[in-house]
């Protein structure tokens, strides 16, 4: 079983990048200009730093989502919702090439801007704001309850992700003059940044929850990524790494029920597909193709020899980019 280390400030110390590792909270410094210099033109600033915001909110009654990311020559960002009870889903994004400046090298807490599209922190508390095909506005505030994973990434100094779940989010979202509005703790943030291989694989799950006994969970897990690392669950306010997991899925991914389980058989987790967002983006700089299943979860965790049953809504996903 993996253990979290102690909270750090910045990934860059003494010349170097920290140890490998789980550690506890937000690693606030997240600057990489020190690494992205390195190299003849193109410097890794461009051909290989990637990174992103990601925030998904998931109660029973309303999905949300949104994420700008700077991928180098490219910036993407997206919003979306979906309505269980209308089966009702609409996306927007959009992709610039050169989005983001020579100089952007943001920590979590920075301005994230493209177009319509706007994460921003102020007075500790997050603001996300969309306003195109709908208006979508999330209020969230970050707390010390995250993970942060500093992981290996092979030919490339390393890649760094901060997952944390179970956040206190307000969502007002507006369609067609209609107002739909969830709070409670749905939130999940994925804020990543790094130099992730150039051919990067993955399948991962994010949920949130409860127990039969009314206990909130939310988990985290991701396979052929990030050395397996940021595999973790929070628990009536504990945090467990679980081992690496396997995800048993078959096409069309959208359609058919996904099974995962880790190796040691203490999380089963079966998910329904509800819908699916999908991409093939295939231009000069970046190739990405994933299908983004949204659903609803349930299964069983033993931690501590105790098991809990649960259901879940949130998302699963199978990602190929080559960037």
């Amino acid at each position: 079983m993996k253990s979290i280390l102690e909270p750090q400030k910045a990934l860059l110390k003494n010349g170097k990048v920290i140890p490998f590792g789980i550690y506890d909270g937000l690693i606030e410094d997240t600057r990489t200009s020190f690494w992205d210099v390195e190299g003849f033109f193109p410097k890794r600033r461009r051909s290989q730093r990637k990174c992103w915001i990601y925030f998904g909110s998931f109660a029973p009654d309303l999905y949300t989502g949104i994420a700008v990311v700077d991928a180098g020559y490219v910036a993407t960002a997206f919003a979306y919702f979906y309505i269980p009870s209308k089966d009702l889903f609409v996306e927007d994004k959009i992709t610039l090439p050169f989005g983001f400046g020579e100089k952007f090298d943001p920590n979590l807490y920075d301005n994230w801007e493209l177009g319509k599209f706007k994460i921003a922190t102020k007075n500790n508390k997050i603001e996300i704001a969309y306003k195109g095909k709908f208006d979508l506005n999330i209020e969230t505030e970050n707390n010390t309850n995250g993970l942060s994973f500093v992981c290996p990434s092979e030919g490339r100094p390393f890649n760094f992700t901060y997952k944390n779940l179970l956040l206190p989010s307000n969502v007002k979202l507006i369609y067609k003059k209609e107002t739909f509005l969830s709070d409670g703790n749905s939130g999940g943030i994925d804020f990543s940044k790094g130099y992730p291989p150039n051919k990067t694989i993955w399948n991962w799950a994010s949920m949130v929850g409860k127990t039969k006994s009314g206990i909130e969970i939310a988990i985290n897990i991701v396979n052929q990524h990030n050395a397996n690392m940021e595999n973790a669950v929070w628990l009536d306010g504990e945090r467990h790494i679980l081992s690496d997991v396997i995800f048993e899925k078959k096409m069309p991914y959208d359609k058919t029920p996904w099974h995962i389980k880790t190796k040691e058989d203490c999380l089963l987790l079966d998910f329904v597909p509800q819908g699916a967002r999908a991409e093939n983006l295939n231009l000069i700089a970046l190739k990405s193709q994933f299908t983004q299943p949204y659903g609803v979860f349930s299964g069983s965790i033993k931690i501590n020899g105790k098991t809990e049953k649960f259901t879940g809504n949130g998302v699963v996903e199978d990602h190929l980019a080559v960037w």
